[in-house]
């Protein structure tokens, strides 16, 4: 986007990024095709001249003094009026300087003067505080994370830099540093030899996991849990299963398109989550957490940037699924958005629906909502997702599955318990109350001199939970929500 919005002359342009080595390298590839100068100014360097086109220069008599002082940031705007015409003026880390009113006001002043001259400016930052001033005088935008061609060369490098052979796996390890910056990828690879004295895809991936986890959006969540671990859900696992195998080359050859994910509304505790985490482990694809209410900034534009860094982080790392849980909280107020936040809800909304209809990467996306009433309607039609599924309370015949997946999970036989009493004894409960009900006779016998747990431990504790569906607050919305699932969505549970 970077080259088609300096192409079409915008006046002004943030890129955010934490690669500005890499953006300048980029708006110099860009000059040098277009004919055009490149200037760059920082605090510390002041404005110096970086490419020269000669011919362009000669026409003008070659007249240009490359070295101009401009130690104030706001003189550093001011100067743009000294550079020659059709130049790309890089601005690094600008961005607290736009507290000043100076700042802002010459901006405005000299955008659309040096625009008539073919002056680019571009603002290069890791963040981004535009003033409400400027919002419609700067567009914002992102460039694209290191492709694997890209990183294989920064392996090469980091190698031969080290003295070490390229590894035979060299796809493998590029695809463990997919997401990271190049300067992030070099880090990563020269931890890998120094801890592991290799390049170690596991080392790289754990490496990764703890600068994602830093943009404080994304996490990358561990899993070690399949299907199986979900009691219940025979609809959902059945056409789940018939999707994985869409992500081979082989599906793409037969002209299988990527599936692009699935909606997950219910009533809360009853697996919508656990399901996420079960399927990226079953599927063997990396599970990305998207926190939808840390994309929004107060700063101007940076909400926007936040969310295209985060959903191009996840196709840097496709194949991947992308789990938001409890998307509803981050879209709420989007039918507002206009009157209460200056439309920043409704854009990152539609920004985030675009992406969904138009992806072309394996990312596959696992949403899930408990209140439906906060969804906007845009989100729910048909072709957002593969499909949406409503997840009900367990029936009896999968609060069994359930009892015994809960057992299984701490490491206890179901086959010595009465589970049938136990379904029977849970009528009305989720799939969190029930786990619930075995922990807390689990911590009733564990007090009771370390015994075995019992099933009469747990039907003791069964009868202290009042389930949600049965209680005064919650049961007149989850019957709401139960009906809505029956009309407008199709079964999760169920033969």
């Amino acid at each position: 986007m970077l080259e088609n919005y300096i192409k079409s002359g915008y006046p002004a342009v943030a890129v955010l990024s934490p690669e500005e080595n890499r953006v300048i390298a980029e708006c110099r590839r860009i000059a040098e095709r277009y004919g055009m100068h490149l200037a760059q100014w920082s605090s510390s360097k002041h404005l110096q001249l970086l490419h020269v086109n000669k011919q362009a220069l000669d026409r003008l008599g070659g007249v240009f003094d490359f070295k101009i002082k401009a130690p104030d940031p706001v003189e550093a705007l001011k100067k743009a009026a000294q550079l020659p015409a059709n130049t790309i003026y890089c601005l690094l880390d600008y961005h607290p300087f736009w507290r000043s009113p100076d700042a802002w006001r010459t901006a405005k002043d000299i955008f659309q003067e040096m625009k008539r001259r073919g002056i680019v400016f571009v603002f290069i930052s890791a963040q981004m505080e535009i003033p409400v001033e400027l919002a419609r005088e700067i567009v914002m935008t992102t460039i694209p994370f290191p492709r694997r061609e890209e990183l294989e060369a920064v392996i090469h490098h980091v190698a031969q830099a080290a003295g070490v052979e390229l590894p035979e796996n060299i796809t493998a390890v590029a695809d463990a540093a997919l997401g990271l910056t190049i300067s992030e990828a070099e880090n990563a690879f020269a931890l890998s030899l120094v801890t592991s004295g290799r390049f170690d895809p596991p080392v790289i991936m754990k490496e990764k996991e703890q600068i994602i986890l830093k943009s404080g959006v994304l996490e990358i969540i561990g899993h070690d849990l399949d299907m199986s671990a979900v009691g219940g859900l025979s609809q959902l696992k059945r056409w789940l299963r018939t999707r994985v195998s869409a992500f081979s080359p082989e599906a793409q050859a037969y002209g299988l398109p990527f599936p692009r994910g699935v909606l997950l509304v219910g009533v809360p505790g009853c697996g919508k989550s656990l399901s996420a985490k079960a399927l990226a482990s079953e599927w063997q694809k990396p599970l990305l957490r998207l926190d939808a209410g840390r994309l929004f900034s107060s700063f101007v534009g940076e909400t926007e940037a936040n969310t295209r860094r985060a959903l191009a982080v996840a196709e840097a790392v496709s194949p991947v699924v992308l789990w938001i849980d409890e998307i509803e909280k981050g879209l709420a107020g989007v039918q507002s958005s206009n009157r209460t936040d200056s439309g920043v809800t409704a854009r990152v909304f539609g920004h985030f629906l675009t992406w969904m209809q138009e992806k072309k990467s394996p990312v596959f996306v696992v949403a899930t909502a408990n209140d439906i009433s906060q969804l906007p309607p845009e989100f729910l039609r048909k072709g957002r997702f593969d499909e949406i599924f409503f997840v009900d309370l367990p029936d009896e015949k999968e609060r069994r599955q359930v009892i015994a997946a809960q057992l299984r999970r701490r490491k206890r036989n179901p086959d010595q318990f009465a589970i049938d009493e136990l379904a029977q004894a849970t009528a009305g409960f989720s799939g969190a109350e029930i786990e619930e009900a075995v922990v807390l006779g689990m911590f009733h016998a564990w007090s009771d001199n370390h015994r075995e747990v019992t099933s009469a431990d747990i039907l003791d504790a069964a009868r202290t939970i009042i389930p949600m569906s049965e209680s005064e607050m919650t049961r007149t919305r989850i019957e709401a929500l139960r009906e809505w699932g029956r009309q407008a969505a199709r079964l999760a549970n169920g033969a």
